[in-house]
């Protein structure tokens, strides 16, 4: 089976450029500089996924050709991760149905706390029309399979805060991680594709940096990595040019199968 993967954004959570129009490092004039807030899609013969609802989600959706879902899988609470939560909306209303939202027990407590009517069902009197978002929480607490894929989930050091790493099948998305424990570098054993965290050169106290990455990449050897979450300091041709050959720095809108 072969699962295709975008990166509908690649940023950290200001984006590149900054506002004030702050490309950092960035050459402005090369477009896989431009960066989204960090997001995937996810797509097997019989299931799409996305990892995320960042602020740019309607961007992301229009640029991918997004018309359904199966699921909606959410990290952490970080803004940069949820505040495009209310544009699924519209996917409810081609769809016409409620959507199914994953995540820890802890992060969907947090989103009830901040967007609560994401959860209610719509009043009788609309009739089933969407004046609103309707998502279906889902508490991950083991492995599940959704349709054709079998996914796992594990917990990731995020600094001050945890956020939650996804494997599915022979592919793992680990976004916003500063550290791993023993449990889920077992679940990274094996990756025929890694997309990690990577924000910057320098060390970061929330987030992986260069050397720290390549370091995980030597331990757990996946036949391919591509690192996401880069910050403006973080030029694509530069980093390009220090990379191994099995590893690539993403950009938007760029797709790999596995």
């Amino acid at each position: 089976m072969t699962i295709e993967i975008e990166i509908l954004g690649c940023g950290s959570s200001s984006g590149v450029p900054a506002i004030g129009n702050n490309w950092g490092s960035c050459n402005p004039n090369n477009p896989k500089n431009r960066r989204l807030r960090s997001s995937i899609l996810v797509k097997s013969n019989q299931s799409t996924i996305i990892v995320d609802a960042t602020p740019d989600l309607r961007q992301q959706l229009l640029n991918a050709n997004v018309k359904s879902l199966d699921a909606i899988f959410i990290t952490h609470t970080h803004s940069d991760h949820i505040n495009g939560i209310d544009d699924f909306r519209f996917l409810n209303v081609i769809m016409n149905r409620d959507l199914n939202l994953y995540a820890t027990k802890e992060v969907l407590k947090k989103i009830k706390e901040r967007f609560g009517y994401v959860f209610e069902k719509l009043v009788p009197e609309a009739n089933g029309f969407y004046y609103k978002p309707c998502l279906i929480p889902h508490e991950i607490s083991s492995d599940f399979n959704i349709n054709d894929l079998k996914i796992s989930s594990f917990e990731q050091n995020h600094g001050f805060m945890n956020s939650t790493g996804f494997r599915f099948n022979n592919f793992a998305y680990c976004t916003d991680v500063l550290e791993f424990d023993k449990k889920a570098l077992k679940k990274l054993e094996g990756l025929d594709l890694w997309i990690v965290d990577c924000l910057r050169f320098k060390p970061h106290k929330t987030h992986a940096h260069f050397d720290k990455v390549m370091e995980w990449m030597e331990l757990l050897k996946p036949k391919k990595t591509i690192l996401t979450h880069m910050n403006y300091e973080v030029d694509y041709d530069f980093i390009m040019s220090k990379v191994p050959k099995n590893c690539i720095a993403a950009y938007d809108g760029l797709k790999v199968k596995v």
